[in-house]
């Protein structure tokens, strides 16, 4: 009975993905520590409001967690491209659990202020500087060409169904047990994934890189080919401000919540992150079904200007229910905007350049909201929230329409692309 039901979801929807096991052991196993990084995540923000009560420290705690990064990932990258990322993928997740496991039980014993947690953040940002590369890079060598968007999108429902119940669990265990209770529960995920992705092989590997060059000629090779691409190089300068500017806010949901929203950080952030989360699965589930680049490319341009209306109708409310709502659009926009832009990102990378391309992929969306949280942090120490935040609206929005007038140019480039993948396929 179930049987042409079961079959269709497993051959021609988004989770077609996991017909293959080895990225089916990965992502089962990888959900409970996306689940664990917004424990994290959740715990480290409302943890540094509770100790300052400062917007600006938010965003010290951001640039510490995320900072490392803009140096690491470049160089994560590269030894993605030269070593074995599976390997890697191992070590890093090992040495996230240590530092997390250790977090807790100081926390647990009342040792740690607001230095100190900057310094774990600091330490968990440099793990977090290795993991990004990796995690990105490793995806497509897990699965077969013509799955890598259904791939990328199952990712993306997974991480942000962890997203969406995570926050709803963070919100009883901190009343219950503490902060240190989260920061346990994201170390115990770290283990859970570590000894899993022993079980792992991987199955359409990239040719590596050319041995014998020195580290700093590796970086420019892939910074190169990032900005003389005629498709990656737009949809890189758009990442650049809408990471640094539109995506800020999720780094400063603590003082969103209290000071526009007039609701209880401890309270209001679990829902806004679960608001999002359940965004985040509506853009996966709607960009995992497209196949072709030319819509993935229309679909990203298309998020991109929803982000800028719905992050606009968000800091302009002071209704918290309302502001859930604008969440809930906000993330499908930015998600949406992400997969789309990957997945074009990665069906137009030679494979002996993917992990330093995608690093920087990575470095920018992972770092940029970290950067924004900072000025913006700051800044609201004078005007509060939202002026900052629709001002890096009005700066993003010029940017995104220059982008979308090299659509025509970008669109040619992705046919061409298109055409040469499937004379390779075919041979």
């Amino acid at each position: 009975m179930f049987g042409p039901l079961i079959d269709a979801v497993m051959t021609k929807s988004t989770f077609r993905a996991f017909r293959h096991r080895n990225f089916a052991i990965v992502e089962g196993a990888g959900w409970l520590a996306g689940a664990g990084v917004w424990f994290y995540r959740i715990g480290l923000a409302v943890f540094a409001w509770e100790l300052t009560k400062s917007g600006f420290w938010l965003g010290v705690i951001a640039i510490a967690e995320a900072g490392p990064g803009i140096l690491i990932s470049p160089i994560a990258g590269a030894l993605a491209d030269r070593h074995n990322r599976l390997v890697m993928a191992r070590i890093v997740q090992a040495a996230m659990m240590f530092v997390t496991a250790l977090l807790a039980i100081m926390t647990f014993a009342g040792l740690v202020d607001i230095w100190t947690l900057t310094a774990f953040a600091f330490l968990h940002g440099i793990c977090a500087g290795f993991w990004t590369p990796v995690r990105m890079s490793l995806a497509p060598n897990l699965v077969p060409r013509e799955d890598l968007s259904a791939a990328i999108a199952t990712h993306s429902i997974l991480f942000n169904l962890g997203r969406t119940l995570g926050p709803a669990l963070v919100a009883p265990i901190l009343v219950l047990w503490g902060v240190g209770a989260v920061f346990a529960i994201n170390a115990a995920f770290n283990l859970i994934f570590s000894l899993a992705l022993f079980g792992v092989k991987m199955i359409n590997p990239d040719r590596k890189a050319e041995a014998g060059r020195s580290m700093r000629s590796h970086l420019m090779e892939g910074f190169r080919y990032t900005v003389v691409h005629p498709v990656i190089k737009y949809l890189f300068l758009n990442m650049i401000f809408a990471s640094l500017l539109l995506r800020a806010y999720m780094e400063l949901l603590p003082g969103l919540s209290e000071t526009v929203f007039g609701f209880d950080p401890g309270q209001g952030v679990p829902i806004l992150v679960s608001a999002a989360g359940v965004g985040a699965i509506l853009a996966s589930l709607l960009i995992g079904n497209l196949k072709r680049p030319i819509a993935l490319l229309n679909a990203y341009f298309f998020s991109v200007f929803g982000s800028l209306l719905s992050l606009s109708l968000f800091v302009s409310t002071s209704n918290f229910w309302f502001a859930v709502f604008c969440t809930v659009l906000l993330s499908t926009a930015q998600v949406g905007v992400n997969i789309s832009g990957q997945v074009v990102v990665q069906g137009s990378i030679r494979g002996d350049l993917r992990g330093r391309v995608m690093s920087l992929w990575g470095l920018l969306n992972r770092s940029g909201p970290a950067l924004g949280a900072l000025l913006i942090g700051y800044l609201s120490g004078f005007w509060g929230f939202a002026w900052p935040i629709l001002a890096g609206v009005g700066v993003s929005a010029v940017i995104a329409l220059f982008v979308f007038s090299k659509r025509d140019a970008m669109r040619l480039a992705v046919i061409k692309q298109e055409k040469v993948s499937t004379r390779q396929a075919a041979k």
